[in-house]
């Protein structure tokens, strides 16, 4: 029985493949198809740094910026400058709130670009550990004004 149907097979595979592989010798040069134009398999341009996945929400009247692509997806390479990045984020944000004494929105909610460009001038070429002290001088730094910053956007309900 196998080898009925393998014979089956063998009769109706082998005339279909010889209708589509054509002989070498018969392609012609100046008769193929062009390539196309646009075509993103060559496509070798960078991505680009600053995309949001995570999109825009609204938090108590305020629209807070989705972060960076980069700074969402769970890179275990990255893990050191991601946590860079959100430590100088929450500082500005803290001291902007307490130094100003007012939580408006700008303030509450700074801007990713310049929090990366800040990390990239400052921090981007250090090694892990100068790094993550540097990320817990911040964090201390944040820890300093957060309780203040909080409660200034209490009193303006953000």
């Amino acid at each position: 029985m196998k080898h009925v149907l393998l014979g089956f097979a063998l009769i109706f595979a082998v005339p279909a493949l010889a209708q589509t592989t054509p002989e070498l010798g018969d392609l012609d040069p100046n008769t193929l198809p062009p390539a196309p134009a646009e075509s993103t398999a060559h496509d070798l341009t960078l991505p680009e740094l600053y995309t949001s996945a995570e999109p825009d929400r609204e938090v108590s009247g305020c629209i807070v910026p989705g972060r960076p692509d980069w700074l969402i997806e769970m890179n275990p390479a990255t893990t050191a400058e991601r946590a860079m990045v959100h430590a100088i984020y929450n500082l500005r944000w803290s001291e902007a709130v307490v130094a100003h004494e007012d939580c408006a929105c700008a303030l509450r909610y700074p801007d990713w670009a310049e929090v990366i460009e800040e990390f990239k001038g400052s921090y981007a070429g250090m090694g892990r550990q100068e790094m993550f002290d540097a990320q817990m001088s911040y964090r201390a730094m944040h820890h300093q004004h957060v309780a203040r910053a909080r409660a200034i956007c209490r009193e303006h309900n953000r």
